[in-house]
């Protein structure tokens, strides 16, 4: 029996997992039909509009389905979704089912929904609104489909137990804070469509180990991997023009980062990159060998002259040999920058930013 609660006010957000109808990764639409017939059943406790053409249905078992055509509604901290946060409803959540044929999630939609475990996004969904999925601490996996081409800022911050998360192809801006907090988040791909990565994307992402930006983005925000202390190895794409205030800041036990730029037009410096309320990180670089100059005695790089080392020529290897007992608690790379667990005899390998042969 259907009771129709347009007053009170609830959002969602916490979910150890989200399914997506995205190309490769997806459920077919008939799959999530299925979904549905299998979740979203029972008797209904609460529904209503959410958006102009938008409904929603709320069932006994705390699953949401979510129909219509169009739009959610946008919410805000003054007025959450009528499901949402602080209803009597908004921390008993477990699954959100969007059907096809809804094409945004609504800002603030499952803002702290504690025991949202499951959500359903077709692939008709093309945008995420901000705080969407703020502070959903059993989050555990996102899949985004690509239909999706904008993620509002915070949609997913503080999701604390997020491990997995997808970034869609056609996602050209990374918005603020849009995954700060996740402290659990141990890998991120960043797609070529990305240009721009935003104030505080990935600020406290303290998971994180190694990050590759691509060519494509130009600029990297303030502190948008603050405190990513765990993080040990950075490739920098070709295209960046400009890197801002503690992107790279960090606590005083973080551990070495070395730091690949690619680019042979020389960053200049505008910032320091890894100063912050803890003071510098322990960084080498990797340079290539025609801007070596350029970053060793460039006023602003200087300070780092010592923790610079070109690639590209062979005149700065060094020989270890057999004798790897000093590198035994240093991580060692190859020369595309990936983790080695052993060395080979005869191969050059980076090690605390340094070429060598054992």
């Amino acid at each position: 029996m259907k009771k129709t609660l347009g007053i009170l006010t609830v959002l969602l957000c916490a979910t150890p997992m989200i399914y997506a109808q995205a190309d490769g990764i997806a459920q077919k639409s008939s799959d999530v039909v299925m979904a549905l017939n299998s979740v979203a059943r029972g008797n209904v406790i609460a529904s209503g509009s959410c958006g102009k053409n938008v409904n929603y249905e709320l069932y006994d078992d705390y699953t949401l389905r979510i129909f219509g055509k169009g739009a959610m509604s946008n919410y805000d901290y003054e007025c959450y979704a009528p499901w949402g946060y602080g209803s009597s409803w908004y921390s008993y959540i477990k699954s959100v089912v969007i059907e096809d044929g809804v094409t945004r999630i609504g800002a603030y939609a499952f803002y702290a929904c504690t025991s949202l475990t499951e959500v359903i996004i077709p692939n008709s969904v093309k945008s995420i609104g901000t705080h969407a999925f703020f502070s959903c601490m059993a989050l555990t996996k996102i899949v985004i489909p690509n239909s999706v081409t904008c993620i509002g800022k915070s949609a997913f911050q503080d999701c604390s137990s997020l491990v997995e998360v997808n970034i869609p192809d056609g996602i050209e801006t990374i918005e603020n804070h849009v995954f700060s907090g996740c402290i659990s988040l141990a890998h991120i791909d960043i797609p070529n469509s990305v240009t721009c990565i935003e104030t505080g994307a990935f600020f406290d992402c303290s998971s994180l180990t190694e990050l590759i930006i691509p060519d494509n983005v130009t600029t990297l925000q303030w502190a948008v991997f603050c405190n990513c202390d765990n993080l040990e190895y950075v490739k920098i794409g070709k295209g960046i023009t400009a890197i801002d205030d503690a992107s790279f800041g960090s606590s005083p036990y973080a551990k070495n980062l070395v730091v690949e730029i690619t680019g042979e037009t020389p960053i200049a410096y505008t910032s320091d990159w890894f100063g912050y309320f803890f003071g510098q990180r322990n960084v080498t670089f990797r340079v290539p060998e025609s801007t070596l100059d350029y970053y060793r005695n460039t006023e602003g790089w200087s300070i780092y002259k010592d923790r610079f080392w070109g690639y590209g020529s062979n005149s700065d290897i060094t020989s270890v040999g057999n004798d790897l007992s000093a590198m035994k608690s240093e991580t060692v790379y190859d020369m595309q920058g990936r983790k080695v667990v052993e060395m080979q005899p005869n191969r050059i390998y980076i090690v605390n930013g340094k070429k060598v042969r054992k």
